[in-house]
C-alpha cells in the first residue's frame, strides 16, 4: 500500500485544499474583472461612435412595438392594447408591426385621450354590427 501526503502552504502557513481553491478562484475573478474593465470602455466607446454615425446618417422612420414602449416609458403590452384599439396607427411590413416615429413623437407630446379610445371602440363595435 502506498500512502501519499500532500500539504498546501500559502504565505508560509499550511492551508486546506478548500482554502487553496478559494484563494485561486478569488485571484482568477480579480484578474478577469481587471481585463473586463480594461476592454469594456474601449468597446462601449466604439459602439457609441458607430451608433452615432448610424443615427446621424439615417433617421429612423418607424420602430417596433417594444422600442416604442421603451421610448414612451410604458409596457409593450400597453402599446399592443393601443394598437389593437387602433389608438396608435401602425404599419405592417410582412409579419412585423411598426409604429411610425411621427406617431410616437405625437403620442409623447399629446398622449392618448380616453375620448380617442372610446371613439375607436365605438367605431369598431358599429362595424361589427353591420
Amino acid at each position: 500500500m502506498l500512502n501519499i501526503e500532500i500539504r498546501f502552504a500559502m504565505q508560509g502557513k499550511e492551508v486546506s485544499v478548500d482554502a487553496l481553491v478559494e484563494a485561486i478562484v478569488r485571484e482568477v475573478r480579480a484578474s478577469v474583472r481587471e481585463e473586463i474593465n480594461r476592454i469594456l470602455p474601449m468597446r462601449e466607446q466604439q459602439d457609441s461612435d458607430s451608433l452615432r454615425r448610424a443615427n446621424s446618417e439615417t433617421p429612423r422612420q418607424a420602430v417596433s412595438v417594444r422600442e416604442a414602449a421603451r421610448l414612451l416609458s410604458i409596457s409593450p403590452r400597453t402599446v399592443d392594447k393601443y394598437v389593437a384599439l387602433k389608438a396608435i396607427p401602425t404599419v405592417r411590413v410582412g409579419r412585423r408591426v411598426l409604429i411610425p416615429m411621427k406617431n410616437v413623437s405625437e403620442i409623447a407630446s399629446k398622449g392618448i385621450s380616453k375620448k380617442q379610445i372610446r371613439n375607436q371602440l365605438a367605431s369598431a363595435s358599429s362595424s361589427v354590427r353591420q
